[in-house]
């Protein structure tokens, strides 16, 4: 059974996407946007700006270690870049320009990649769900990245142990992706890569030896 199936991209929640949010400005183009709010983390949602928190210290260990992993898998595969929060994610103007916890650009996409700003949708894209933005991740953003043509969306809840690869269908729709064989979720978009969840949760998470280890056994060298 498919846990939490999205809506069809053609349905437009009623749910305003900076409904409780930290609004700090309203009326601000995107190119307004990369000039007056580049310090701090920040996002533009259709003119307003709000304000994200990132004060996690176990979002921010858990974000540096998966930012390693796949700059190791990318660059010995030679697939592309990861790109850290600080970098938004323009679709259009009249959809959020959001700055994910990281997202992966393709080489064969890398001319979307500006000096400030993603121009268009990433191809493998990371949120970890903190107490403060589980509306947001799980919900908001599952269906801005779904309609905005994201190919997979990999969500990671540290609290309950929960990481989700969601891949889109045909039909533009997000579907989770099931354990395989071995227990891991395995992604299509990046050739490969496939992960153990429960690596995520280890008090003391693959050292830089281990982790190097890891990641050539998924590159099978």
């Amino acid at each position: 059974m498919m846990l939490n199936p999205p809506p069809p991209p053609e349905i437009v929640r009623d749910r305003d996407p900076s409904a409780g949010e930290q609004i700090i400005a309203e009326g601000v183009s995107f190119e307004t946007f990369l000039t007056d709010y580049s310090e701090g983390h920040y996002e533009w949602l259709m003119g307003k700006v709000i304000r994200v928190v990132t004060n996690n210290v176990n979002h921010n260990i858990l974000l540096g270690w998966l930012y390693n992993l796949l700059s190791l898998f990318l660059n010995l595969k030679g697939l592309g870049v990861v790109l850290l929060a600080g970098v938004p994610m323009k679709i259009n103007n009249y959809r959020p320009g959001r700055e994910p916890d990281l997202m992966v650009v393709l080489k064969s996409n890398a001319d979307r990649i500006r000096t400030t700003y993603v121009d268009g949708p990433a191809d493998f894209v990371v949120e970890i769900v903190s107490p403060e933005s589980i509306e947001r991740d799980r919900a908001t953003k599952l269906e801005e990245y779904q309609a905005a043509g994201v190919p997979e969306f990999f969500l990671i809840d540290p609290r309950h142990h929960e990481a989700i690869l969601y891949k889109r269908g045909d039909d533009g729709i997000y579907y989770p992706t099931p354990l395989d064989a071995q227990g891991r979720l395995v992604s299509t978009i990046l050739p490969g890569f496939a992960l153990d969840p429960t690596l995520l949760w280890q008090e003391e998470r693959l050292g830089a030896e281990a982790l190097i280890a890891l990641v050539r056994a998924m590159v099978g060298h």
